[in-house]
């Protein structure tokens, strides 16, 4: 319970981050319940930084007339100063609790295959499911079907991935055929996403897929091409980057609605030519608002690959991808990495309850990357779209939040990941998943403020 204090009085709200960023000149404000970042020049940022600095301060709003009046309630309405009375870990319950609650809601990350055409050198897949087979792809029916009848659905949302899933464009055909015309039918909001390495992507298949409604894509580039073709390359080998680089372009010269996300797996030997590419994509893209870019070090994924993925780790990464994105933004680029700093906006996919992934055999997975971890097979779809699911694993990914963590619930960013940013971590190694986004709070927020201003 909040400390008591007078009525109409405020204090400092127990979310936020107030850093001073020398290089930039300003104080950098951040409050993880209202996902608010804000850049406060000096000498006005030393004054806000004097007024928030003390977490049990009770202050009261200044006069009408005073000059501390607009500062003072902008400071409320964004969130960094809250009502005395205001129970803000209650608050953060809560928003754990409707997020878990929720039934409305209803999330498929669907495998319509393990097969892929590329060999990446980082890869944690072993490619031993094929195709999905014909009853899988009934259950996924009746599973749509069930929830909607059981739970009464409003919103379903479908990721595609693999495998490299556009091998398999068949089963995407005929499942997206069926979710647009049952979601028309019920009056449920429909929308889908495809993780692809882009090869398959041409101007025919692009232009199907979002007629099939398919709005969202991630693709990603390894850097330059004489990079990306050392890491991702064809089965068999072959170079693959200017035939992805030329579908995007086609992409980019439509009028369609979509967005494409570009993703940069780097690792600290190549991290030196990604500017490369930036450079490239600023000139192809900058002007499109359709694409955006993320940066992300290789990590140690498991897999066959073990050791040799290069897995990039710790500060040094973390502060090699800021400068990326810095160098995205001086290049027209529109980086998307603001999206974890919002409330939910780091818990993992496999921390909802109402999120699954189903694999082209009909087993139901939580985590699209530990395929092999008896634990991730919390069910197997049923004909009659029954997902089988064991609640003791199930409990695993969904429970391991900031309800039974001490040191999550007194964290400042705990809105934003609630405990829940990676179950995988707790599940397989015990400790709490802190995003990287959260240990680097300080530079993160200076490199969003640094490029969007004053929000």
């Amino acid at each position: 319970m909040p400390d008591k204090a007078p009525d109409g009085t405020f204090r400092p709200s127990r979310f936020n981050v107030v850093t001073k960023a020398e290089d930039i000149g300003a104080v950098v404000l951040y409050n993880s319940m209202r996902g608010s970042v804000f850049k406060v020049g000096s000498p006005l940022g030393e004054r806000v930084h004097a007024l928030l600095h003390n977490r049990k301060s009770v202050l009261s709003r200044p006069d009408p007339d005073s000059e501390e009046r607009v500062l003072f309630d902008t400071l409320v309405a964004k969130g960094f100063l809250v009502s005395s009375s205001h129970d803000e870990l209650a608050a953060a319950d809560d928003l754990r609790d409707r997020r878990k609650n929720r039934t409305d809601r209803l999330e498929l990350i669907i495998m319509p295959t393990e097969a892929c055409n590329f060999r990446c050198t980082y890869c944690y897949e072993d490619f031993a499911l094929g195709r999905m087979a014909t009853h899988v792809r009934e259950g996924v029916k009746a599973l749509v079907r069930r929830y909607r009848r059981e739970h009464g659905i409003e919103k379903l949302t479908v990721s595609w991935f693999g495998g490299e899933p556009l091998v398999a464009f068949d089963v995407i055909e005929e499942l997206s055929t069926f979710f647009l015309d049952f979601c028309a039918e019920e009056g449920v909001e429909y929308s889908a996403g495809i993780t692809t390495n882009g090869l398959l992507l041409t101007p025919e298949v692009a232009s199907r897929c979002i007629e099939l409604g398919i709005s969202s894509y991630q693709i990603t580039l390894d850097g330059p091409a004489h990079t990306h073709d050392s890491s991702r390359f064809l089965m068999g080998g072959g170079k693959t980057f200017d035939e992805i680089v030329a579908n995007l372009t086609e992409m980019s010269r439509t009028d369609r609605v979509f967005r494409a996300l570009i993703r940069t797996n780097f690792t600290e030997e190549n991290s030196v030519h990604v500017p490369e590419l930036i450079e490239e994509m600023s000139r192809l893209y900058a002007h499109d608002k359709r694409f955006r870019v993320i940066y992300r070090p290789v990590g140690d994924w498991g897999g066959p690959q073990g050791e040799d993925s290069e897995a990039f780790s710790g500060k040094q990464a973390e502060m090699t991808k800021l400068g990326l994105c810095t160098s995205a933004l001086d290049a027209g680029l529109d980086p998307a990495d603001d999206v974890f700093l919002k409330p939910n906006g780091s818990v993992c996919y496999a921390a909802s309850p109402w999120s699954f992934v189903i694999r082209p055999n009909g087993l139901v997975n939580k985590c699209t990357v530990a395929l092999r971890d008896p634990r991730n097979a919390v069910g197997q779809l049923g004909a009659d779209g029954d997902l089988g699911l064991d609640p003791e694993l199930m409990s695993l990914w969904v429970d391991n939040d900031d309800a039974k963590d001490s040191g999550c619930r007194s964290c400042f960013f705990r809105p934003s990941c609630q405990g829940a940013h990676c179950p995988l971590v707790r599940i397989q190694e015990g400790e709490r998943p802190c995003p990287p986004q959260k240990v680097w709070i300080g530079p993160t927020i200076t490199t969003v403020a640094a490029s969007r201003g004053a929000r």
